[in-house]
């Protein structure tokens, strides 16, 4: 997670609309992502950069659910416990310099 900026940017976006659910157009929109590459970050694409096993949804970050013919993506609580651990440590390493 620390090195994906994408994913980061994606828990960001889906947490400050937490409760509520979007749709990856409005992810990509949101964070200046393309549809792509916001659909390897939260499902995983068989290349080097999204590994499924890697994904948002593989690791329980983000939860997944179908709306007519749309997928719409919200953040799980391990996904908001996770990036709060992130952000409180990117706070303490940039305190201490």
């Amino acid at each position: 997670m620390r090195k994906s900026k994408i994913r980061l940017e994606i828990l960001k976006v889906l947490r400050e609309c937490y409760p509520n659910s979007l749709y990856i157009a409005k992810i990509a929109r949101r964070t200046g992502v393309n549809i792509t590459q916001v659909i390897g970050a939260l499902r995983g694409i068989n290349n080097k950069q999204y590994k499924p096993e890697y994904s948002l949804l593989s690791l329980g970050l983000v939860y997944e659910s179908i709306s007519g013919n749309r997928k719409l993506y919200k953040i799980s609580p391990k996904g908001i416990l996770i990036l709060s651990y992130l952000e409180s440590q990117r706070y303490n390493n940039e305190r201490n310099y």
